[in-house]
């Protein structure tokens, strides 16, 4: 690897502002809305690749994806339980209305459930918390399967990058230097490729 590249990442991975972004990436793409344009994901499967390499320690970028998940669906909780009949008439009447209908007949078909399966989906994510808010979901219920939810993602995705990338050097060590750079790259390029598609499809009519 480049010796500019490893000092950059190296500065990059070796303090707590690194871990303190990885967990508000994470809490922001829990988000009602704005989560759609945060590829949360895809930065914790990098970090993960990162941690292969040596730049940061794999359990602090788990424990930070953890804690931006968990706190992330909390708050967006709160905000379904405090507006979400108003911000619900907004969204649909927006492009999101699909989505939110979606998000409400998961919700209907699978219960708490539904908060660990849609945090694996990302779209449905951040509509999933929104609508457990707003119907009331018991806070104590929502709270246990949200931080199930939280700790399973954020130790699955980050691990599937440092695993990846291991096994990756392991069998073609003549590319290391870029194996990290490239799995983010083809997960982004996926991200993409979703968004231009979803931003394409027509949303259904209000229900």
């Amino acid at each position: 690897m480049e010796t500019w590249l490893t000092d950059l990442l190296t500065q990059l991975t070796s303090g707590p502002h690194y871990y303190g972004l990885i967990a508000l990436t994470a809490l922001v793409e829990g988000l009602l809305v704005i989560g759609l344009l945060v590829p949360g994901s895809v930065i914790c499967v990098s970090a993960g690749a990162l941690a292969a390499q040596g730049h940061g320690q794999l359990a602090l970028v788990c424990l930070a994806a953890m804690a931006g998940a968990i706190v992330g669906d909390l708050l967006n909780y709160a905000i379904g339980g405090r507006g979400g009949q108003r911000i619900s008439q907004w969204l649909a009447r927006s492009r999101h209305a699909r989505l939110l209908r979606r998000a409400e007949l998961f919700f209907a078909a699978h219960g708490g459930k539904s908060l660990l399966l849609a945090r694996f989906f990302g779209p449905l994510r951040g509509f999933v918390t929104f609508v457990c808010g707003g119907l009331q979901m018991p806070p104590g219920r929502f709270a246990l399967y949200t931080t199930g939810s939280g700790l399973l993602w954020g130790l699955i995705y980050p691990a599937a990058g440092y695993l990846g990338l291991r096994t990756w050097q392991q069998t073609h060590p003549a590319v290391l230097s870029l194996a990290g750079l490239a799995l983010a790259g083809l997960m982004l390029a996926l991200w993409w490729r979703y968004r231009s598609r979803r931003n394409h499809h027509p949303s259904d009519p209000p229900a």
